[in-house]
């Protein structure tokens, strides 16, 4: 098993931890923010497999290249790419939804 731990600073005095491992194909990642503590979606995480090293003052930014090595064709590629792609639906219904609302207001004021 690999492991790279990250320190970010986040909204706490102290930089949580944002640690990844990678074995056999398979990548988790563990964080030490509130949210990663109750098992939620995290933005240190998020950030990391994003590429974005914005925050990490552990001083090993590089390693950020190796999570996106491990991330390509994981099965947390595809799933983290559902969830943009859901995303961007959420978005455009909610543009539909605004722009109809606006249809009904005019249309009642008609």
């Amino acid at each position: 098993m690999e492991t790279i731990v990250f320190k970010v600073q986040g909204s706490a005095p102290e930089p949580y931890t944002t640690l990844f491992n990678h074995s056999g194909g398979k990548l988790t990642a563990n964080c030490s923010c509130p949210a990663g503590k109750v098992g939620q979606n995290c933005k240190h995480r998020l950030n990391i497999l994003n590429g974005i090293i914005d925050g990490i003052v552990s001083g090993n930014e590089s390693e950020v290249q190796t999570i996106m090595l491990w991330l390509k064709g994981s099965d947390v590629e595809h799933t983290l790419k559902q969830v943009y792609e859901a995303e961007e639906k959420l978005e455009a219904a909610k543009r539909q939804l605004n722009g109809l609302k606006k249809k009904l207001t005019r249309t009642l004021l008609d």
